[in-house]
């Protein structure tokens, strides 16, 4: 009998032990979003970067070349007007001309979604989806276009990858403008003051 107790305590031992290895092991997990991450035993997470499907996406591992940067510009209706009757202006229009091209300029201005002409790759087309909100969970306006469609803009170096008329007064102080790439899987969210 006292065979068996020590035979036991040796199990539960080796039992132990290999609990012990087990916890002080990195573990391969798969997070909600279906990417998989290494959890170490101290807390710390990173990406499985062995893995076929994921990617690192830490800055320094994208290439420079592969970079988008998306910037948004807010152009008020007031701006447009004066912008308007001094290009008319110039061009000795008559005041009647004038107020009818006024008439014309939206009641919430224009939102430019920009990028530097350097980013866009003819040989290599981003399709992206632009949307706009004005405070509410749907979108105002969502349009889908290649990055190859995009068209100078003033300002030398950078270019217009879609131009968004706002018909009505904006609702909030604060608009938000949507970039998203691959279907959905890259979004860029940035902030528009309109007040």
């Amino acid at each position: 009998m006292g065979g068996m107790k020590i035979l036991s305590r040796a199990c539960m031992a080796l039992v132990f032990a290999i609990a012990a290895n087990v916890f002080a092991e990195d573990v391969v997990a798969m997070a909600s979003n279906g990417s998989a991450v290494i959890l170490h035993d101290n807390g710390r997470w990173e990406y499985h970067q062995n893995n076929s499907r994921i990617r690192d996406v830490r800055e320094s591992a994208i290439p420079e070349d592969a970079k988008f940067n998306v910037m948004v510009e807010y152009e008020s209706p007031d701006r447009v007007r004066k912008n308007v009757r001094l290009a008319m202006e110039a061009e000795y229009a008559t005041e009647q001309e004038i107020r009818d091209s006024l008439r014309a300029v939206p009641q919430g201005g224009y939102i430019y979604f920009q990028v530097k002409t350097s980013q866009i790759k003819k040989g290599f087309p981003r399709k992206l989806t632009y949307s706009l909100y004005d405070g509410g969970k749907k979108p105002i306006f969502t349009k889908t276009a290649y990055d190859t469609e995009a068209v100078p803009s003033e300002q030398r170096g950078v270019s217009n990858l879609m131009v968004v008329p706002v018909y009505g007064h904006p609702k909030s102080n604060v608009m938000l403008a949507r970039v998203q790439a691959r279907d959905g899987m890259e979004t860029l969210d940035i902030d528009i003051p309109v007040r």
